[in-house]
């Protein structure tokens, strides 16, 4: 599928336009961000009664559904039905704050590498007075699919969200400010995002702050109206993201944005399919010796295979069945793991033990187009869900021809964008390190 559904440079150029950053020229080349996990005790998700294992239990379920949400809404999108800044599927896993409106109000959105808008509910445009509609005849409005006009003349879209199956949804602009992790704030003039249709809601709860869920998701997704793209005019379309130990909830995670990000170490090449980040990948291998997986099982392919997807709001990694099944012979023979029966619907695959106790494991390699091999060790690959019990974190997809790389495939990587040249990297760091170096 073409990038151009995503990228038009007329809309473009007047997206970016109209975008103002009020921060000086030595501070535009970066834009340094702090993560907050979903069960941080930050996190409005945060449930102090759940134990680590049940955290990890709910983690599979989520993942699940965040899988079939990639699933089913990718030929949704291309018939325009749903829009991709939808909250369905999308519970996320990291949040960011930010900033909008006049008064400004914080709300906490979800990062996702999937969509590709700038979402917010709960959000009272009335009273914020540098909000601004986009009218439904501006060219802007036409990047929305399944776009209309409102009685008053305003673009509006529908979207899916987890409580409000097809929400009435509208486009407009406001100004949006975000704190750096060293309390410093950057403010951008007029980025373009959806809201929630707030006519038939109550103020009182617009104006409250609800203890179960977030505010929005933060679009870094390849669109003209994604965050990324739309801040392009005043840094590069690049951005960066570390996610530290998944296991627990208050370890560094990192976001950057802009020309200040870390593409150093390997790189390979960034696709875009069906709106999502694609990568190639040409095999696997136990240490040195490669797994009989047939190519095509990660490729993608006019029968719906949307090949190897990489993205921020899945946790597990999820396998296309052909080479799911072959890693699971060739791991449990390789480790001499034997099986368990454990009736838990999440899981798979679960051994009796501690997988701390785990030895002399070679590392699974995913190797990538232009010689880039990424090792997953035992933290990434399997999860404490017991006293004495321990899961592998890689699950068999669905359908054939589908594969996703979750954040807990990219653990303890500094993973970068590079919109531009179309490239990814990935540099094994501890985000602490990664901290560090951009505050040098």
């Amino acid at each position: 599928m073409s990038n151009n559904r995503h990228l038009n440079t007329q809309v473009s150029f007047l997206i970016l336009s109209s975008i103002l950053a009020q921060i000086s020229s030595e501070q535009q080349t970066k834009i340094h961000l702090s993560l907050i996990h979903r069960d941080s005790s930050l996190s409005p998700l945060y449930n102090p009664r759940d134990s680590p294992y049940e955290r990890i239990r709910q983690s599979f379920v989520r993942s699940k559904a965040r899988l079939s949400y990639l699933i089913n809404n990718a030929n949704d999108n291309m018939s325009g039905v749903d829009f991709q800044g939808s909250m369905e599927g999308n519970d996320g896993e990291y949040f960011v704050k930010i900033c909008i409106g006049t008064p400004r109000v914080e709300l906490l959105a979800s990062v996702d590498t999937a969509s590709e808008l700038v979402l917010t509910r709960g959000y009272n445009r009335k009273q914020s007075s540098t909000y601004n509609p986009i009218p439904c005849n501006s060219s802007i409005c036409t990047l929305v699919p399944n776009n209309s006009c409102d009685s008053f003349n305003m673009c509006s879209f529908s979207s899916v969200y987890a409580d409000f199956p097809l929400a009435y949804s509208l486009l407009g602009s406001d100004n949006f400010t975000l704190e750096t992790s060293d309390e410093r704030f950057f403010a951008l003039q007029d980025i373009i995002f959806g809201i929630e249709n707030d006519d038939n809601v109550d103020e009182n709860e617009l104006n409250s702050t609800s203890p179960t869920q977030y505010d929005g998701i933060l679009g870094l997704g390849y669109h003209n109206l994604s965050l990324v793209m739309q801040m392009s005019s005043i840094i590069e379309p690049k951005f960066t993201y570390c996610f530290g130990n998944t296991s627990d909830p208050d370890a560094k995670n990192q976001l950057v944005l802009g020309k200040g990000v870390f593409l150093e170490g390997q790189t390979t090449s960034l696709k875009v399919i069906e709106g999502r980040y694609n990568l190639v990948l040409e095999g696997l291998s136990i240490g040195k010796r490669r797994l009989d997986i047939p190519p095509d099982v990660f490729q993608v392919s006019e029968s719906g295979g949307q090949g190897v997807i990489i993205e921020s709001a899945t946790t597990l990694t999820f396998l296309a069945p052909a080479a799911y099944y072959k890693l699971v012979e060739e791991l449990e023979q390789d480790i001499g793991l034997v099986s368990e029966l454990w009736l838990d619907p999440p899981f798979e695959r679960c051994y009796k033990g501690n997988v701390m106790d785990i030895q002399e494991f070679r590392g699974l390699i995913f190797h990538f187009e232009r010689d880039v091999n990424v090792v997953m060790d035992v933290s990434n690959l399997f999860l404490q869900v017991g006293n004495e019990m321990f899961c592998l974190a890689v699950l068999p997809s669905p359908v054939e021809g589908v594969s996703v790389l979750g954040s807990l495939f990219q653990q303890y990587y500094s993973v970068g964008y590079d919109l531009g040249e179309m490239l990814v990297s990935f540099q094994r760091i501890e985000c602490e390190v990664l901290e560090s170096h951009f505050r040098n």
